[in-house]
């Protein structure tokens, strides 16, 4: 009784901390809005299913009437409720109007005539982004590759193998089933003149999306679905220009003016530079050759190759001086006019171009918001809040394109932003008391508090962690910001004139100092620490954490650091797979812990993300693994692993192999297409293998837990 009493005595102590924190922070709970449309949009990407309209219209129905009704009571409990309701409608809301057909198998097309939506230089091949002509014979709502488009390979029969070219009917593409984009990897002839926006004619091979490696990898499949990818795949052709484009959308037209600029750079600046000239400028960084990519990435400097506040800021601060001091030429103006609102009005248009050029990355679209809520505070005088304008940009980006949220870009650009924010407002008195608000000092401060907020996403989607960051961010971002940028706006600006060509060798230099810094700092050891998956229940956690931190300003938001520590231990008791295996690859994990490959592609991609997932550089070869404690072992009979737990699985590579061990092991992977005799073991076929793609492991003492990459939702599956 007793227990119980001091039980209750303790919660109402909790609750009555809680009510007043609450309380008197009351005007920093807007800042969670967008954390709750957060909530609804993972319980949607979550879901193992697809919901239908109909059952999320009738869970909206009556939770919009208990709303209504408890809303007088319960006024912050029904606010949090829509904005979790409007994350979910949203994400299914954005799936079903984006409705991308997916190809379902490889097939060839032969003279098909296709839009030029984009067009990137990958160094050694090109990479077309093309709008499949729309079929005269269908309706205006489907595209269709007009036949006769289509190739299937014919059976191996023993007889060499040919392309047979067959009308799409036939080869099962009809008008119901109209692809959209498709992503074309071109390393033959290109004629020239190709502009975005015309037409051009060509055959290629196409593939169907590729799903993800493996269970917290990139899903491609997912991000090309919302970007309306249907395929991708590789010309077999000449690229023929078939007809010029007579008139331009006005995406169309932002492209080319994007496209100009990079070619310009092209001409006028050398190799490696121009390419990341445009990176910083236009946000196109596929020109980079991988080398240099992974020198800038390793010595923790990518993120100024990503469009964000550094670069949106200086244009919009550079514009709105330029007018200020254009009206201060007349007196006339400055003395009848308010010249300060109209300049933050007017500064609005470059900022707004420039923001389309960039490619409207999701790092840039946020400081866009950001910096024109800076400019409207401007206009009509209010007070800018850094925080609000975070939570605004969140919540704008959330309701029009709620899968941002599962990309590294928005994760990272957030968490950074909101970081240097809530530590600039805890600490700027400190700060100025002790007159330490030099420029280095400050980039330096900002560097290791962006590096701190960006760690957890940096492991969870790339799987290393850089250790170099603050001290080439010491050195690059002045370079970056009171150099290159400058320059760069200046080489635009002086194009329409024809004269650009004087500032490249200006640009260039301060380029090969970034290259020479980054190249140095990668050339050393251990600098690069790599760092296994952990589940994204961690990351959510730790995110929690940052966001109770961050968002609000009693002491009470240092219990944000537990939340932050709880993550970090579960994400440290998390075990990889002990078996990752598909179509073609199979790894096992050996008792040091490090996964080994019993076949030879040990460096395509999907493998590689294997080891990085596992902490490793590279995967071993399992014939190079000779210890006594060898967990698999094969004969004649195909493969057994065995973790020492009685949990035993077994590799098959033909019949006899089920037929001699299916008694004695708990699953069976079939490795090969064959027969083989009923068995008791569970079995994981060739089939399903070429359909879920990668399938993980895990042996315990009490079970065998597989998990699968394909999942029943409209990026995976394949429509008929």
């Amino acid at each position: 009784m007793q227990i119980s009493t001091h039980l209750l005595t303790f919660l109402d102590i909790i609750v009555s901390y809680i009510r007043n924190n609450l309380r008197n922070e009351q005007y920093n709970l807007i800042l969670w809005f967008p954390v709750l449309q957060c909530a609804g949009i993972l319980t949607y990407f979550s879901l193992s299913f697809e919901p239908s309209c109909i059952s999320i219209f009738l869970l909206l129905l009556p939770t919009l009437i208990l709303i209504a009704i408890l809303y007088r009571k319960y006024a912050i409990l029904c606010i949090a409720l829509i904005a979790v309701l409007i994350g979910f409608t949203a994400s299914k809301l954005r799936t079903a109007l984006v409705d991308t057909q997916i190809l379902d198998k490889e097939r060839y097309v032969k003279n098909i005539v296709a839009t030029v939506k984009d067009i990137n230089d990958r160094g050694s091949y090109k990479q077309f982004l093309l709008s499949v002509e729309k079929s005269p014979t269908i309706s205006k709502s489907s595209p269709v590759i007009p036949a006769p488009p289509f190739v299937i390979p014919v059976l191996d029969t023993g007889i060499q193998k040919k392309k047979i070219w067959i009308p799409a009917s036939r080869a099962g593409m009809t008008p119901d089933r109209a692809l959209d984009n498709i992503r074309i990897s071109v390393r033959t002839k290109v004629e020239k003149g190709i502009k975005i926006g015309d037409q051009v004619k060509l055959s290629a091979k196409l593939f169907p999306l590729k799903i993800a490696p493996s269970e917290y990898a990139y899903d491609f499949a997912r991000i090309a679905y919302y970007q309306k990818i249907s395929a991708t795949g590789f010309a077999t052709s000449k690229i023929a220009l078939h007809k010029k484009a007579e008139a331009r959308q006005f995406l169309e037209y932002i492209e080319s003016f994007r496209q100009y600029i990079y070619e310009n750079l092209q001409q006028n600046i050398k190799k490696p530079h121009a390419d990341i000239i445009s990176a910083l400028l236009i946000g196109k960084k596929d020109g980079i050759d991988q080398k240099t990519m992974d020198a800038i990435r390793d010595s923790g400097i990518a993120h100024l190759f990503a469009i964000s506040g550094l670069h949106l800021s200086f244009v919009a601060g550079l514009f709105f001086v330029v007018f200020r001091n254009l009206f201060a030429i007349s007196e006339t103006l400055t003395l009848k006019y308010n010249t300060k609102k109209i300049s933050a009005f007017l500064t609005i248009l470059p900022t707004t171009f420039y923001l389309l050029i960039t490619g409207m990355q999701i790092s840039a679209q946020r400081a866009y918001i950001m910096v024109i809520l800076v400019l409207v505070a401007i206009m009509i005088e209010r007070k800018y809040r850094g925080l609000i304008a975070i939570a605004f940009a969140a919540s704008v980006i959330l309701s029009v394109e709620p899968e941002a949220i599962l990309k590294p870009g928005f994760q990272m650009s957030f968490s950074a932003v909101l970081a240097l924010v809530a530590s600039y407002q805890i600490n700027a008195n400190k700060l100025f008391k002790i007159k330490i608000m030099k420029y280095f000092v400050s980039i330096m401060i900002s560097s290791v508090i962006a590096s701190l907020a960006t760690v957890p996403y940096t492991i969870y989607n790339f799987n290393y962690f850089s250790i170099s960051g603050i001290i080439t961010n010491l050195v690059a971002i002045p370079i970056v910001t009171l150099i290159i940028i400058p320059l760069e706006i200046i080489y635009v600006l002086l194009i329409p004139l024809g004269v650009e060509w004087i500032i490249a060798p200006f640009i260039e230099r301060p380029i090969d100092s970034i290259l020479y810094i980054t190249n140095a700092i990668a050339s050393l050891q251990y600098l690069v620490i790599p760092i296994r998956t952990f589940p994204a229940s961690s990351i959510i956690i730790i995110t929690f954490g940052l966001l109770w931190l961050c968002l609000w300003e009693r002491n009470w938001r240092f219990f944000g650091i537990f939340f932050i520590v709880l993550g970090i231990f579960s994400s440290a008791m998390y075990r990889t797979p002990d078996i990752l295996i598909n179509a073609d690859n199979v790894a096992a994990k050996e008792s040091d812990n490090l996964l080994y490959s019993l076949t030879r592609k040990n460096r395509n991609f999907v493998v590689k993300t294997w080891a990085k997932q596992n902490g490793q550089n590279q995967i071993l070869n399992h014939k190079k693994y000779n210890n006594s404690d060898k967990r698999l072992k094969c004969n004649d009979y195909g493969c057994i692993y065995n973790k020492g737990n009685n949990k035993l699985v077994l590799l098959a590579y033909k019949k006899e192999d089920i037929s001699e061990n299916c008694d004695k092991v708990d699953l069976t992977i079939q490795l090969s297409e064959f027969d083989y005799s009923a068995c008791n073991a569970k079995i994981i076929k060739h089939a399903d293998l070429e359909t879920y793609g990668t399938h993980s492991v895990w042996l315990t003492n009490r079970y065998v837990k597989i998990n699968t990459v394909r999942s029943n939702r409209p990026w995976h599956m394949l429509k008929n």
